[in-house]
């Protein structure tokens, strides 16, 4: 049986590996892009959509356009 430290040094072990590989993807597609290669090239070989490209592409952008959503919506709640 795990205990409750060894769930949550999985737990942290998980989330690393995520952000590591999500810099990683982030990485060779802002490469892709400046190699030549379009969104379209990159979604159809990564099976992601063009705006899921344009989000990994330019994470600051796409942030920004989430937290502009967010005000809007507790704006009008």
């Amino acid at each position: 049986m795990l205990t409750i430290t060894e769930l949550a040094a999985i737990r942290t072990r998980y989330d690393e590996a995520i952000a590591k590989a999500e810099a990683e993807r982030t990485h060779a597609v802002q490469l892709a892009l400046t190699a030549g290669s379009t969104q379209k090239d990159i979604a159809d070989a990564t099976g992601y959509t063009r705006e899921t490209v344009r989000r990994i592409a330019n994470p600051e952008a796409a942030e920004a356009i989430r937290e502009a959503r967010r005000a809007k919506k507790e704006q009008t709640a």
